[in-house]
């Protein structure tokens, strides 16, 4: 039987709250101004720009966009939106901004919700129009097909806002999306007796809704989803594997004869994942099943926030880890090895759950 390790990784806020937690804004009797302090988990690394694809574990992100929607309470219980801010001269690496709302925007007294979402400006996400009957619980991110998720952020906190005005709310925005990445090498070019085309990881469900103030998935239809499907017999073939795809073109740098790909996914709970070697009709030539570490369950969730590797690649633009630390070298996933490979985890997510196919 043979045993892969797969790891589901995601960052531990060390003095922050969980973005299902309302940050308790430090209130300042500000004269006139309410002043918004944003800060976005995980700034730029030393990574390559790859937006919508993933192709190593690096907590990037490329947060261009950000808005905030401010929601006022009419009976204690329920926030209609009132009024958006527009975060000013966020670019690409930025991770805190203090941003102070103009006289003229100033918001009346009264109890409030802030949302802010970060967005990379060009991506595919469209959220709904913002009107006095839009209610704070009901904001949600959509995207038309899967594939098109890109990294979106958010994050909200409460504050009331005095007769003069004034009020410091702080904000920490978090990934709304997961990450899945899988690495692999010597894939065959015939494995018993037939010709391998493709390769492909499958996801059994996906949803095309987050929630922006829960960070949960909305779930329109159940509908699987390939999130690498690549034709090998696009690549030559050396000493019977092929050679890998060429990634050179996003800066991402591999080892001999692997296969890389990955994408962000809207959160999805109870899914199956399957990793399988298929003909050019799609008969099954092989297939693993994913399951968790105790190799009982194959089903689970696909968080928020969270990153799962088939395959370890810490850096997209390097096959070698930090100096000093041969743990972070690429370990692509060896299908034609019959050995137990445990994922080490990437310096920038600081938590691993074990999973494995079988």
């Amino acid at each position: 039987m043979k045993y892969f390790m797969m790891g589901a990784v995601f960052t531990m806020l060390m003095t922050a709250c969980s973005s299902e937690d309302e940050v308790t804004p430090d209130v300042e009797g500000y004269d006139g101004n309410v002043v918004f302090e944003i800060s976005a988990v995980n700034k730029l690394s030393d990574g390559k720009d790859t937006k919508g694809a993933v192709y190593s574990q690096e907590a990037t992100q490329n947060v261009t966009d950000v808005k905030v929607y401010a929601f006022v309470s009419t009976d204690a219980t329920n926030y209609y939106w009132a009024k958006t801010f527009t975060i000013s001269d966020w670019t690409v690496g930025t991770s805190f901004k203090r941003y102070a709302v103009a006289d003229a925007d100033k918001l009346p007294a009264g109890d409030y919700k802030f949302l802010a979402v970060g967005r990379d400006a060009s991506d595919m996400f469209t959220l709904p129009a913002m009107s006095g009957s839009v209610k704070f619980e009901n904001v949600i991110a959509s995207v038309t097909a899967s594939g098109n998720e890109s990294e979106i952020f958010s994050g909200f906190a409460a504050a009331e806002v005095s007769d003069k005005g004034g009020a410091r709310v702080s904000i920490e925005m978090i990934r709304k999306v997961a990450g899945v990445l899988g690495y692999f090498k010597n894939v065959p070019q015939t494995l018993d007796g037939q010709a391998v085309k493709y390769l492909r990881l499958t996801v059994n469900n996906v949803n095309q809704q987050v929630n922006l103030t829960s960070g949960s998935g909305i779930n329109t239809a159940v509908t699987p989803f390939r999130i690498i499907d690549l034709d090998l017999t696009t690549q030559p073939v050396v000493g019977g594997v092929y050679s890998g795809n060429d990634l050179s073109g996003a800066g991402v740098v591999k080892v001999p004869n692997s296969q890389l790909g990955g994408l962000f996914l809207i959160p999805v709970s109870g899914v199956t994942l399957t990793l399988g070697l298929y003909t050019a009709d799609g008969t099954v030539i092989k297939e693993w099943v994913v399951k968790d570490s105790s190799g009982n369950l194959t089903t689970f969730d696909i968080q928020a926030n969270h990153f799962y590797s088939l395959g370890m690649k810490a850096k997209a633009n390097t096959t070698t880890g930090e100096p000093g630390d041969p743990g972070d070298d690429d370990a692509p996933v060896d299908l034609l090895t019959d050995q137990n490979i445990v994922i080490t985890i990437s310096p920038a997510w600081e938590l691993i759950h074990n999973l494995v196919i079988q």
